[in-house]
């Protein structure tokens, strides 16, 4: 009789105990987050509002690339493009020269 007390509350300590576990590591892996300093700060601009001196570098340095997305700074000193180029996609900087910029 003590066998089929014993058994259900084995298995229902063990139940709790594994969700527990499994609840602390889904819950340690949401913790990133990715922020982007203030001086970084990037306003959407259309693509055919780009100085024609950065679309003359993309086709230069970058052949066959398309512009998805294009941001600017506030002072338009500097723009932030994202390139597709095949099933390729990468952010590239430049500023108002057509001059890449490394970050």
């Amino acid at each position: 009789m003590k066998n089929l007390f014993v058994l259900p509350v084995l298995a229902f300590g063990l139940l709790v105990g594994t969700q527990g576990i499994n609840a602390q590591e889904v819950a340690s892996t949401d913790t990133t987050e990715i922020t982007t300093p203030a001086q970084d700060k990037y306003i959407d601009l259309a693509v055919e509002n780009l100085p024609q001196k950065v679309i003359d570098a993309v086709a230069k340095d970058f052949a066959g690339a398309i512009i998805e997305k294009a941001g600017a700074k506030e002072d338009a000193s500097e723009f932030m493009l994202v390139l597709k180029q095949g099933e390729k996609t990468m952010e590239v900087y430049c500023d108002a020269d057509g001059n890449w910029i490394k970050k």
